[in-house]
Formats: structure tokens, sequence, C-alpha cells
């Protein structure tokens, strides 16, 4: 059986080959010349680890006035960068002072002063120390060092200074009178010492406790050194003005030129004469200032009229014999 089958024809969706050159793509402008990047702007810039000229130099400028700043800091407010603060008195051990004067006042006694310094900011043990004196009557332990030996004294004047920024410290000096024994070691060893020498000392100690107002009048029999406690105790009294406080002296000496402090004692009588009452008396004339005895029963009895057991107090301090002759032996 015959089958007829009729030619095909093109179907509209058919794609039929083209003569005509393809249009132009891309890829030959990519192969020429790659897209712009960053990477010549990144080729020219520094690195990142790299700093702006001139970085390290400012960091260096900024380190030395930061440090500069601190030292100045240190210089104004500390002492650490002072060298150390000598001739400081010390309570519990001994520290060597430098004597800056001495001045005769006898023939047999003379006026010691001594450089006592103190730092430009206390610390606990300058605080300690101001704690001591505020007690009262204070003395300093002075040694001996050729022999190792010491003696108790009570200073009769003692000044601090102001601040020396210079030198971080207070300068300051501690006066002592002293007699000089023909048997006396220490004596001997300061009256022996010259200018510019110096001496260990440790202190201060309180002697003898005083508050302001605690007596109505405080009764004083003295003898030669024995009068520098007195001393002491009377300029720190008056100096106070919340103490009322009144005192009567009965001082012995052996002439009236070996009146011991009579100048600073004659001031502050003169200057405030209802607190102090001053009686002078000799071994031997001429006396134009004194009266010619020595302290006894007589005279104590006579210094102490009025005496209230319950409201004044007597002190007494001197040689052994004038001890003796006016509180009986000294207790061991």
């Amino acid at each position: 059986m015959a089958r007829y089958c009729a030619p095909a024809t093109p179907s509209t969706n058919s794609v039929t080959p083209s003569t005509e050159a393809p249009p132009a793509t891309n890829s030959a402008a990519d192969s020429e010349a790659p897209p712009a990047t960053n990477s010549a702007a990144d080729s020219e810039a520094p690195p990142h680890n790299k700093r702006p000229p001139g970085t390290y130099a400012i960091w260096a400028m900024e380190a030395i006035g930061a440090t500069s700043a601190f030292l100045y800091y240190l210089y104004l407010y500390t002492d650490l960068l002072k060298p150390p603060v000598t001739d400081c008195l010390n309570p519990v051990k001994y520290s060597p002072h430098t004597l800056i004067n001495s001045t005769p006042l006898t023939s047999d006694t003379t006026l010691f002063r001594f450089r006592t310094n103190r730092p430009r900011f206390d610390s606990d043990t300058e605080k300690h120390i101001d704690e001591i004196i505020a007690q009262g009557v204070w003395s300093i332990d002075i040694k001996d060092h050729l022999v190792q030996t010491y003696r108790t004294y009570t200073p009769v004047d003692y000044k601090i200074g102001e601040v020396d920024d210079e030198r971080g410290l207070r300068e300051g000096y501690c006066d002592f009178v002293v007699k000089r024994y023909a048997n006396g070691s220490l004596s001997r060893f300061l009256h022996n010492t010259r200018v510019g020498d110096q001496v260990e000392m440790r202190g201060p100690h309180v002697s003898w406790p005083y508050t302001a107002n605690t007596y109505r009048r405080v009764y004083m029999v003295a003898g030669g050194t024995g009068i520098t406690p007195m001393v002491q105790l009377i300029k720190r009294a008056i100096a106070d003005p919340s103490d009322s406080t009144k005192f009567s002296l009965l001082y012995g000496s052996t002439t009236e030129d070996d009146i011991l402090c009579r100048e600073q004692l004659d001031a502050i009588a003169e200057q405030v004469p209802e607190r102090l009452a001053i009686e002078y008396l000799v071994d031997q004339g001429p006396a134009t200032v004194a009266r010619v005895g020595r302290p006894d029963t007589k005279s104590v009895g006579r210094l102490v009229e009025g005496f209230d057991q319950t409201k004044d107090v007597v002190l007494v301090c001197g040689p052994d014999a004038m001890m003796h002759a006016v509180s009986g032996t000294r207790p061991i």
C-alpha cells in the first residue's frame, strides 16, 4: 500500500544558520585590558605598619614631658630626690649630731648648740617626737662613743626653722648647758668637742609630765646646772597662751657671775611678773641682785609660804649637797 508523505515546512521556531559574524563581546577587551582596580593605588600607598614622618619624635617628646612632670612632682612634694637628712633626733636609737657652736657661760660651764634637723615632710618618727615633747619636760641621752657611756641632759632651747626646699629639710638646733666636772666623763668629753664634730644622741624622753593648768603654782628649787629643766618648763608654760600656771623660783649659785640663763629668766620675769617670781642666792658676794646664802630648809620654807598640796607642786634639781639639804637623800 502506497503512503503519501507531504514535504516538511520550516517551523517558525526553528533556528536557521546565519552567514553574518556574531556580535562582539567583551572577551577580547577582557583579555587585553582587565577592569581597573585599586592595585595601582595600593602599590603607591605606604604599608599599614609604616608611621607618618615625625611620629617617633612626637612620642619621644611626650615621654620626656611626662617624665619631667613626674620628676618635678617628686621634687616638690616628696624628698625622694633630695639627699638624706642627717642630724635628726630619734627616740629609740643613737644618731650623730653636729656641734655648730659652743659659748662659755662661766669658767667651767658652756652652752653647746647642736644641729637637730628635720625632714621637710614628717614621718612617724617626727610625729612621735612631737608627742613626747608635748607631754612635759624632756631630755636627751648624750653618748661618749670613746668609752660607750652616756648621760642624760635637759635642753634649755629647741628650735626648728622654716622649710629649705632646695635641701628638702628644716634646719634646727638644740641647746645644752653643761658644767665641766673633774671626774665627769661626759662633761669632759663634751668640753673637748670642737665645732664641726659629731656627737651621738638619743631622744627625746619625758623627764617630768606636765599639762597646762594642772597646778595653781609650781615652786622650784634649783642649784647650778639644775636650772636647765626649770628653764625649759618656764619657757614652755609662758609661751602657751592657754596656760595660767604661776612659777616661783629659788636659784642658788656660787657667785652672781655663775648664775646661768639669767638673761632669759630676767626677761621672762620682766615680761610677765605676775607669773614668774625669782629669788637668787649666792654662796659668796658681792651680791647686787642676789641674797647671800644657800638653798636650805629655811629658804625653801620662805619660798613655799601659802603652799597648797592639792593645787601646788615643788620641784627640786641640783647638786647632791643641795638635794640632801633641801629634800633628803636622793632615792636610788
